[in-house]
């Protein structure tokens, strides 16, 4: 891996803070397409004192005539402005203001599609009661770079794949970024324990983690071992069970936030053993 690999200073990343012209252009489509019935209406005159209060509100320039041609043109400077601007989190300003003056009939819906545009943009946040609300944080995004960046090729390359596989903003595989999510710990647990062959499993390393000085609690050591059962019984995502086909995206974050944690835990002990 190259130097913006290895750091993790990758594209397809859970992205906070930040907002490019995809989102905006995608979150504006939808204002547009509830409003006016159009992704480019020629006609955006029909608008009530509502949608003239969320110009005002965003900051938007706006001119205060009722002709309809000026109507359009507030809606014109709403469009330039919340995609020039340089502030990111003017967007997420626009969505809740947008949804404080959405009729009840159609909240859940404008919800929806904006929940799914976020997802799909693999952004961090998510829209709850009209609020645009974090479902990640810097320290866990914090967590998922420090694990992507250690000294072992085998337990960063499990880890690139596992957010390459989440993050993919056309065709994620939540399933399989599982799978490389508990590979990640797997390939971590046997490199300190130097097993391989039918041996280099999770199941079977975790429990030898001891031999080599480090000892974990017991219910650490149970929930790892659980997940490691969760991802390759019978009915695991391991064998391509149809019951994990449709794997939400909540657990294969789930999943990559544990194991990166639980890997550069694995690391910080075993470095005390060695030192």
């Amino acid at each position: 891996m190259v130097f913006s690999q290895r750091n993790a200073y990758v594209e397809k990343t859970i992205r906070l803070e930040t907002v490019d012209r995809k989102l905006k252009q995608r979150i504006i489509s939808a204002f547009l397409k509830h409003e006016f019935n159009s992704y480019e209406s020629s006609d955006w005159s029909y608008y009530g004192d509502e949608i003239h209060d969320l110009i005002i509100k965003i900051g938007a320039p706006n001119q205060f005539s009722s002709l309809e041609t000026v109507k359009q043109q507030n809606i014109i400077n709403l469009q330039n402005y919340l995609m020039e601007s340089s502030e990111w989190y003017k967007i997420f300003d626009f969505i809740e203001y947008y949804l404080e003056c959405v009729s009840t009939t159609k909240v859940d819906e404008v919800t929806s599609v904006i929940n799914r545009i976020l997802e799909e943009e693999s952004y961090g946040y998510r829209v709850l009661d009209k609020q645009v609300i974090p479902i990640t944080n810097v320290q866990e995004l914090s967590t998922i770079h420090e694990a992507h960046s250690t000294l072992f090729d085998s337990v960063n390359k499990h880890f690139s794949k596992a957010l390459d596989l989440y993050a993919d903003r056309t065709e994620p595989d939540y399933e399989n970024s599982i799978k490389e999510s508990i590979s990640a710990v797997e390939a971590m647990c046997c490199i300190i324990t130097g097993e391989t062959g039918s041996q280099a499993t999770l199941g079977k390393t975790i429990k030898k983690l001891k031999d080599k000085g480090i000892h974990i609690h017991p219910a650490m050591e149970s929930a790892f071992s659980s997940l490691y059962g969760y991802t390759s019984d019978e009915d695991g995502i391991r064998h391509g069970s149809i019951g994990f086909t449709n794997a939400p995206a909540e657990d294969a974050k789930y999943m990559l936030v544990s194991c990166s944690a639980f890997v550069n835990y694995l690391i910080e002990k075993w470095s005390k053993v060695s030192d």
